[in-house]
């Protein structure tokens, strides 16, 4: 099982370059991958993307690169083509116009296209295979650390599902008396009502059953039992489970709800306040779950 949360961080050189990679990443419901990338690394987003997505499931995820650039990064050319045809157009101007003019190569330098970086997309496409075991090294460090967070979650889920599998037992042990007790409240209300009257027996037997038939928890109790087995299953799995385990959890609060619902004995309803609290903070673990 894998947190949503992470981090990992790697640096290393290359033959035109330092990297340093960082990454870290929060809860979120679906996948999103943000890059902060320098411009001239930028033609390797693709890769980089496809790499993190094909091991990252769910989760807010922000990669950071930074890079120093060494001797040779950068190709620059000078165009002396376009330079010479400049430099003819203004003597020309000067002779047109009958204005002095003494050739400076400042001028020349503010035209853009004549000094520009010398595009070379096979130098950086080498580069990348020097680069990418230093991005996966940080990758596997990020992976490492949601995993041992995961770890964590598991076990402290695993504790909580003791409790809540404890506390259906009680509820269940509870739930065989609740015919006496409907029987003893019945019993207590017609005296109070009609203290002079005897009590039927049989048509309080009948309003007993009304009542048991009306408040009976024993297939909430059993399909309640059913998810937590398929949540602990659910927990040893090691793909993006978190959806899953939401899925189960919601079923299990329904059948706790269920149970709240159809019961009036004060017992009992503590036991659900305690089950709802669990449920709760099994909710907000989860929500840090791939």
């Amino acid at each position: 099982m894998k947190s949503m949360t992470g981090f990992g961080y790697a640096e290393g050189g290359g033959l035109i370059g330092f990297y340093r990679i960082s990454l870290k990443s929060f809860n979120y419901r679906f996948s999103d991958i943000n890059l902060r990338l320098p411009r001239e690394l930028c033609l390797w987003e693709e890769n980089i993307i496809s790499y993190l997505k094909e091991r990252i499931s769910r989760g807010k995820v922000e990669l950071k690169l930074t890079f120093e650039p060494g001797e040779e990064a950068f190709s620059v050319e000078a165009n002396s083509l376009l330079a010479k045809a400049y430099l003819k157009a203004l003597h020309k101007l000067s002779s047109d116009l009958n204005l002095p003019y003494e050739a400076d190569l400042r001028d020349l330098m503010q035209v853009p296209e004549i000094i520009r970086l010398k595009e070379d997309d096979n130098r950086w496409q080498d580069e990348y295979q020097r680069f990418f075991p230093i991005f996966k090294e940080a990758v596997e460090a990020f992976l490492q650390f949601r995993l041992r967070e995961g770890e964590k979650l598991q076990h402290d889920l695993l504790r909580q599902m003791e409790k809540l599998r404890d506390l259906v037992g009680m509820v269940e042990e509870k739930s065989q008396k609740i015919p006496e007790y409907y029987r003893e409240k019945l019993k207590q209300r017609l005296k109070e009502i009609i203290p002079s009257v005897p009590i039927n027996e049989s048509l309080l037997a009948q309003e007993i059953v009304f009542y048991v038939d009306r408040s009976d928890i024993h297939e909430e109790i059993i399909r309640l039992n059913a998810h937590l087995c398929r949540f602990e299953d659910i927990l040893s799995g090691q793909d993006s489970i978190g959806r899953e385990l939401e899925f189960v959890l919601q079923e299990m609060n329904r059948e706790v709800n269920t149970i709240g619902s159809k019961t009036s004995n004060v017992e009992i309803s503590t036991l659900i306040i305690d089950m709802k609290t669990i449920l709760e903070k099994m909710r907000e673990q989860i929500q840090n779950v791939e």
